[in-house]
């Protein structure tokens, strides 16, 4: 069983590296004087390291949250996107699996409610909460409580949700995040 334990760990991490999901590019520099979270700084390469511990931290919540999320009756997973190329990318690949959970991909909050046995879950990729007080009045309102959100975004107040700090500049990084999701909540074929 340790054997498997260790095996899995490795293989985490040598996806996390290979994702390049523990750098950010040049343009989240400027925040860095506030964060404690980054360990190194290479200034050729315009590439900071954020700190794995942190991350991996971070992520082994959302993973968390997914397996939760999964064993619950009735659910639904929201994904946010800003970015439109994303979009067409996330919807393709979570198209191309068979999820245990109905899934929604838009760039906005969906007007239809769901019930209220339901549980909701939104991923929020690239967007910030800062100061949109009625964008979470409109979260509660549709009994979405579960927020997880990835970002590289400096916020105040992270409004009860879960934070991953990172930019999602790069493709790889979403479909690291892609492969997350639909591990956790693919279904099983039972033969």
């Amino acid at each position: 069983m340790t054997t498997k334990l260790t095996s899995n760990k490795n293989l985490f991490l040598k996806s996390l590296i290979e994702s390049d999901f523990l750098f950010l590019e040049q343009k989240a520099r400027p925040q860095l004087k506030i964060l404690n979270s980054f360990s190194k700084i290479n200034k050729n390469s315009g590439w900071t390291f954020i700190d794995p511990v942190e991350t991996t931290k971070n992520i082994k919540q959302l993973v968390r949250t997914l397996r939760f999320f999964k064993n619950q009756n009735s659910t639904f997973l929201h994904c946010l996107v800003e970015n439109k190329q994303y979009l067409d990318i996330i919807q393709t690949f979570l198209k191309s699996v068979s999820l245990v959970t109905p899934v929604s991909v838009k760039e906005t909050l969906p007007n239809k409610n769901l019930s209220q046995d339901t549980l909701q879950l939104l991923i929020l990729l690239n967007f910030s909460l800062n100061n949109k007080e009625t964008f979470l009045k409109r979260l509660f309102d549709k009994n979405i409580f579960l927020i997880s959100k990835i970002n590289s975004k400096l916020e105040k107040n992270n409004w009860g949700t879960y934070k991953i700090y990172n930019d999602l500049t790069d493709i790889k990084k979403i479909i690291f995040l892609l492969v997350i999701i639909s591990s956790i909540l693919e279904k099983k074929i039972k033969i």
